[in-house]
């Protein structure tokens, strides 16, 4: 297991873990979003070793040069010195020149850097605040311009686009750095379809990289998708219309769904994807730029592929929902059956109320037992989900989620295994990681052939365990009242099956046990008398 230094403590990462993922499992509070190599919220500084090429790839070469990496995309081979980020060195200040609203809940900020930026269409840059929340934004101009228009949708439980909504003003300064990402055009003449499709702000990179098309020239046609749920969702249709007179290959199409139920919107990306896509349009001899909301670009980008795009032709830009503030975000407006998010210390409520029906249409178990087998099988396999369950088989998985979920849906008490919150107490899980999960086990569901009502009931009661399991830092596991301190390790007697962290040996029920009160991880009766190793 590689060493990892980092503020004077020592880790190690285990196999096929990323510095990442070792940082958070410590409890290391350290900025992050996509965990994917894309929004390079989480970059740090190597001092010491080398990290491998896949943590640098897409970084500009002054960063690689200062020692920059990011963390998330870095699976040691060697022990690593690193340290937070220089922000001298990564983020300079800009002037907000204005802000306008363009349509309900949707702002152009435009901003002037202190010191020139040189950029690409389609790249991104990160706006921070004087209290460290960043989030990523696209510009939708071209270098030239020298100002910064940025796209900023209003969400109501969004730290920081709130801020920019309602308290930011022109003559006020913020900090920027980038511009990162490489979702540009190619460099060789254009001589191929260009074919963008976005939703929401998305647009506004793709704005951006339509100006740079006309720009260079060329006869190739241009096609851009804009999609939105309701018509003042096209907040830049008069201007894209008015450019559209003006370039004869430009081809411009503005795209609603025909109702606002779930149906409505996957039949109107599938219209457009047709449209898109159809072969009288050569997809072979297209390149394709997708921006948006994640589900959007993931739906469109598979779309593309069906069609016969190249799977090198196709560049996306999934707008992901940041999660980097040291609290968690304030409680969205909830359904019926979804608890508030607490503050800290305030009780939450033990369940929601049993579903009978959904037991039943469950088969009273039969094809729960399916789905979870299947939804396990792939969350062992999956590189962010994976890591959370190093401590248990997947059968012990399977079993104690069947159960839990079995009274949750009845209402019977067969349950005996920590709550959700004790459960998850030592884990860093971010609101879109929640919904990454969500979106795994759902499409479990629908593959085993549950009916989408149900489908929609089991998540909103998914939904109910959010706010006890979401959190920026681990919380204290609370035991007869009494809340255990999250460093050093306790002793107790196990009522389920688990591993031994060390030698890796299954522990069956009965057993005592030594485990890391932040961590989790839990040493056997064989392993106890040594001291566990602080990295474990």
């Amino acid at each position: 297991m590689p060493a990892i230094e980092f503020e004077g403590q020592a880790l190690h990462c285990r196999d096929g873990e990323s510095v990442l993922d070792a940082l958070l499992r410590r409890g290391m509070n350290v900025p992050f979003s996509c965990k994917r190599g894309v929004c390079h919220v989480c970059i740090q500084r190597c001092l010491e070793g080398i990290p491998p090429a896949a943590a640098r790839a897409g970084l500009r070469p002054s960063l690689i040069e200062g020692g920059y990496f990011m963390p998330c995309m870095c699976v040691p081979e060697s022990g690593l010195r690193i340290a937070r980020p220089d922000n001298a060195t990564l983020f300079r200040s800009a002037l907000v020149v204005a802000k306008e609203m363009l349509a309900p809940a949707v702002y152009r900020l435009v901003l002037e850097p202190a010191a020139e930026l040189s950029f690409r269409p389609g790249q991104f840059i990160n706006l921070r605040r004087a209290d460290g929340i960043v989030r990523s934004y696209s510009p939708a101009g071209l270098p030239e311009d020298f100002l910064l228009e940025l796209h900023v949708r209003r969400y109501a439980n969004g730290a920081l686009s709130r801020w920019i909504a309602d308290e930011l003003a022109a003559g006020d300064e913020v900090e920027i750095s980038g511009p990162e990402g490489d979702c540009v055009l190619p460099d060789a003449p254009q001589e191929r379809r260009l074919v963008l499709i976005g939703s929401g702000t998305g647009l506004a990179p793709l704005l951006g990289l339509v100006r740079e098309a006309l720009q260079r020239g060329g006869a190739a046609p241009i096609h851009l998708y804009h999609f939105a749920r309701t018509g003042a969702g096209h907040y830049l249709h008069a201007t894209l219309q008015d450019l559209q007179a003006r370039h004869a290959r430009l081809n411009y199409r503005a795209c609603l769904p025909a109702g606002p139920e779930r149906e409505d919107l996957l039949d109107a990306w599938e219209a457009l994807a047709r449209r898109a896509f159809c072969a009288g349009l050569t997809p072979e001899k297209s390149d394709v730029f997708i921006a948006g909301h994640p589900e959007f670009v993931d739906a469109m980008h598979q779309r593309a592929l069906g069609a016969g795009v190249a799977p090198g032709a196709i560049h996306t830009d999934p707008f992901l929902l940041r999660e980097l503030r040291k609290a968690p975000r304030p409680a969205a407006p909830a359904p019926a059956r979804q608890a508030a998010r607490p503050d800290a210390g305030a009780s939450l409520a033990k369940d929601p109320p049993p579903d009978p029906e959904l037991w039943t249409a469950l088969a009273d178990g039969e094809l729960l037992q399916d789905i979870l087998r299947d939804f396990y099988a792939r969350v062992f396999d999956d590189p962010r989900l994976a890591p959370f369950f190093h401590a248990t088989t997947r059968q012990r998985a399977i079993e104690k989620q069947f159960l839990f979920l079995r009274q949750v849906f009845t209402g019977e008490k067969i349950y005996f295994g920590d709550r959700p919150r004790n459960a998850h107490h030592w884990m860093v899980i971010s609101d879109e990681l929640f919904d990454y999960r969500a979106r795994l086990i759902a499409q479990c569901m629908r593959e085993h052939g549950l009916a989408e009502r149900y489908v929609e009931r089991w998540l909103a009661i998914e939904e109910f365990y959010r706010a006890h399991v979401v959190k920026a830092e681990p919380v204290a596991r609370i035991m007869n009242g009494v809340a255990l301190p999250l460093d050093g390790f306790g002793v107790t007697t196990l009522d389920c099956g688990t591993l031994c962290d060390t030698c890796g040996r299954e522990i069956q029920v009965g057993e005592t046990v030594r485990y890391h009160l932040r961590t989790g991880s839990t040493y056997c009766s064989d392993c106890m008398g040594a001291h566990p190793p602080a990295a474990a």
